[in-house]
């Protein structure tokens, strides 16, 4: 691995290159998925930034870093960092473990994907989440398809983000419904109780609707409840029916199916990574 170079004593990390202990990558062309682990004080708290842009979740554990400001990290958290841009860890508090997909310039310019898209798949978007999730699987899989099936999620994401508007060109009324879905994660909602938060006709909501989330109203109720899930099962020795009704499903079966369904695994095994 090349060594840590400094430019103006500032920490500048190479390719596969993490303020953690890189315990596990797996690469393909132009793409380097890595499993990092922070015990304690064995971390890098120096400023820094990467030369290339990569998605970072947290697996397991937490911290707190800084970029302009400083914020928290939690197990089912996911950030994106430009390449380039400054950022350090500040406090590691407990043994933690973060999956990351790093992308090469080569990447974005042989598939015309710009750095504002790969930042907006992420942004409120769940489905970046069980991107995440996924692809820690094939790290543990590892086999023939497996650095395939890593660029074929990728892609997949910023396919679907590229479907929606510029995010300049969003709606309002789209942000808006965004946040009251996830401020009632857990509760019934009608089509009729969107239409009076968004002061918009429901026959509008349910054309417009699929175009800016890439599903139906139903199915991005059911991904928050999972995303909420992912936090939950790490943090919580709680049982899988607790988590279940914790996260608004009526059972626990609803709920392992749906688990299955979002992130190809089935969450007892999501525990146990």
């Amino acid at each position: 691995m090349a060594s840590i170079y400094y430019i103006y004593c500032m920490q500048v990390l190479e390719k596969g290159q993490y303020s953690g202990e890189v315990t596990g990558t797996l690469g393909s062309v132009g793409l380097l998925a890595s499993v990092t682990s922070y015990n304690g004080g064995n971390f890098n708290n120096a400023l820094h930034y990467h030369d290339n842009a990569h998605f970072s979740f947290a697996l397991q554990g937490g911290c707190v870093e800084k970029k302009k400001d400083s914020y928290e990290i939690t197990p089912g958290h996911i950030t994106y960092y430009s390449a380039g841009e400054q950022h350090q860890v500040l406090k590691v508090p407990k043994p933690t473990r973060r999956v990351n997909l790093e992308i090469e310039n080569g990447f974005f310019e042989q598939f015309g994907i710009s750095d504002h898209a790969a930042r907006f798949a992420v942004t409120r978007n769940p489905d970046a989440k069980f991107l995440m999730v996924k692809i820690y699987h094939e790290l543990i899989t590892n086999d023939c398809l497996s650095e395939m099936s890593i660029q074929m999620l990728l892609l997949q994401l910023i396919s679907d983000t590229k479907k929606q508007r510029n995010s300049f060109n969003i709606p309002q009324w789209v942000n808006i419904i965004g946040d009251f879905l996830r401020s009632h994660t857990d509760d019934t909602i009608t089509l009729e109780a969107l239409s009076q938060a968004a002061n918009l006709h429901p026959v509008t909501i349910s054309k417009q609707f699929p175009k800016y989330f890439s599903c139906t109203v139903g199915e991005y109720k059911r991904k928050l409840k999972i995303e909420k899930s992912l936090c939950l099962l790490k943090s919580n020795p709680a049982s899988l029916t607790d988590v279940a009704y914790e996260c608004g499903f009526f059972d626990q079966s609803h709920f392992i199916r749906t688990f299955k369904a979002l992130t190809g695994i089935l969450p007892r095994n999501y525990q146990k990574f």
